[in-house]
């Protein structure tokens, strides 16, 4: 089984990663035993969500390196939040572990931040919320911000956090969790809310289950 493993923290921004739990739940529906979803953690301390719901992480970021040794890490996705201008140190080393492995890590809204502050889109192409969001960082990547709703790059995915649904889709394709083809009419049809799109969801999503 593979773990998409999501961070944990205070003021995470709820509506930024709730799609994607809720994909995992319905993809090990349809067919058990191939993903799980980990709450990691700088520490097991509870937090509170940016709609302050209470969260718990079910292990410290050190297990992704048990993970990712053993090859069952398929992400780390890093949500938005309020605290990412500072801070989150032991994150910013775990990225880079993870990134050196070609383990997907997948960030959005302020959680781009944070990956600024790391260096890690010095060189690669990205987005996030606003350039001059980023800018704030100090980082030196500002010839490859790209004005888009996310964009995947050498193993790093970001996004802007007013795109959770083209964010999810693209974790979803970049974990392996569904097929292509049906996260493709997932997004479609959540962008578009048209009937023709669902059903063409519908049958994207019995291909899959019956193959």
């Amino acid at each position: 089984m593979r773990t998409i493993a999501l961070y944990t923290t205070e003021t995470m921004a709820d509506w930024e990663y709730a799609y994607l739990t809720t994909q995992i739940v319905g993809a090990e529906q349809l067919k058990p035993g191939r993903f799980r979803l980990l709450l990691v953690g700088d520490g097991l301390e509870p937090v509170r969500t940016l709609g302050n719901l209470p969260l718990t992480p079910e292990a410290d970021l050190d297990a992704l390196d048990a993970l990712a040794d053993d090859g069952s890490l398929a992400a780390l996705v890093i949500p938005g939040g309020d605290h990412y201008a500072a801070g989150h140190e032991r994150l910013i080393e775990a990225v880079g572990h993870l990134v050196d492995q070609e383990i997907p890590v997948a960030a959005i809204c302020g959680a781009t931040l944070l990956l600024a502050r790391g260096g890690f889109l010095d060189e690669r192409r990205h987005t996030s919320n606003a350039a001059p969001y980023l800018e704030a960082s100090g980082y030196r990547g500002g010839a490859h911000y790209v004005e888009t709703p996310v964009v995947t790059n050498r193993g790093v995915t970001t996004a802007s956090g007013i795109h959770a649904i083209p964010f999810t889709a693209e974790v979803m394709r970049i974990t392996g969790l569904v097929p292509d083809a049906m996260a493709d009419a997932w997004e479609q049809v959540f962008l578009s809310a048209r009937e023709d799109d669902y059903m063409a969801l519908m049958e994207a999503t019995a291909t899959w289950q019956n193959s």
